[in-house]
This record gives structure tokens, C-alpha cells and sequence, in this order.
């Protein structure tokens, strides 16, 4: 029984220091006031520099999400108290991240408010994309899962 409490209080602090996967990070309240006087072709090139770095931030946490999910697997499997040395966390990217999902999701309220379709057509196809990743992504831990049951 002692056992039992003692592994589960370990994978819960080890878990705890995981980075987070991007679709796991909310985004940031920003203000749409930065926004509101700006031209539609203006909004429009925001909007699609805050997606690619958001695209590009989207990657780099999910590789770091996936590289410390690997090693806490072998962790869990070889060596346990190497699970304390894991890097974890989700860091200066992860609040870059959320910041620029918030300045997107403000964005697209100043065109839908401004009918700046240049700029919504641009959030439609970053929240496409997003959501494709997220399928994809959860595919993979089912597969992944599938190999581990057999």
C-alpha cells in the first residue's frame, strides 16, 4: 500500500514537470484596442505574422511536450529517480505562445467587426490547421498506445 502512494505521488510530481503539448496552452487575454484602427491589408499582415509564429512556437513545444514524454516513459521503465532531472516545464515559449494565440483570437474580432475578410480568412485557416494538428497528434497517441497494449 505504501508502495502504491509513494509511485503515484512520484508520477504526479514528474508529471507535473512535463511540458505542455500547444494544444494543451490557453491563449492570453489581449485587447483588441491595438487593433481597431488599423487598415484592413494592416490587420491582415498582424494576423499572419502572429500565425507564423504561432506555427513555428507549435512546434517546438510539441517536440518539447513529446521529448519529455519519452523520457519519463524510460524513466518510469530504467530508473525512476532520473525523472527528477527532467527539464519539464513549458517555459518562456509557452507564455510567447499563449500571448500570441490571444493577439489572434483579438484580431479576428476586430475583422469580423470591420468585415475584413482578408484577415478572418487567415484565422480560419490557422484554426484549420490547428485543428488538423490536433487530430493528427492524438492519432499518434493512439497508436502509440495500441503498440504499448501488445
Amino acid at each position: 500500500m505504501y508502495k502504491q502512494a509513494l509511485l503515484s505521488t512520484l508520477i504526479s510530481v514528474a508529471l507535473s514537470g512535463c511540458a505542455s503539448h500547444s494544444h494543451e496552452l490557453k491563449a492570453a487575454p489581449v485587447s483588441t484596442a491595438g487593433y481597431e484602427n488599423m487598415a484592413c491589408n494592416d490587420l491582415h499582415a498582424e494576423a499572419k505574422g502572429s500565425i507564423t509564429q504561432t506555427l513555428e512556437l507549435t512546434q517546438v513545444l510539441d517536440k518539447k511536450a513529446d521529448d519529455d514524454s519519452s523520457q519519463m516513459a524510460i524513466g518510469m521503465i530504467l530508473f525512476w529517480p532520473a525523472l527528477f532531472a527532467l527539464e519539464g516545464g513549458d517555459g518562456e515559449e509557452a507564455a510567447t505562445y499563449s500571448r500570441l494565440k490571444g493577439e489572434i483570437n483579438a484580431i479576428e474580432k476586430v475583422a469580423i467587426k470591420t468585415s475584413c475578410e482578408p484577415a478572418q480568412l487567415a484565422v480560419k485557416d490557422f484554426r484549420e490547421q490547428e485543428q488538423a494538428a490536433r487530430i493528427a497528434l492524438k492519432e499518434k497517441r493512439q497508436a502509440q498506445e495500441a503498440n504499448w497494449s501488445n
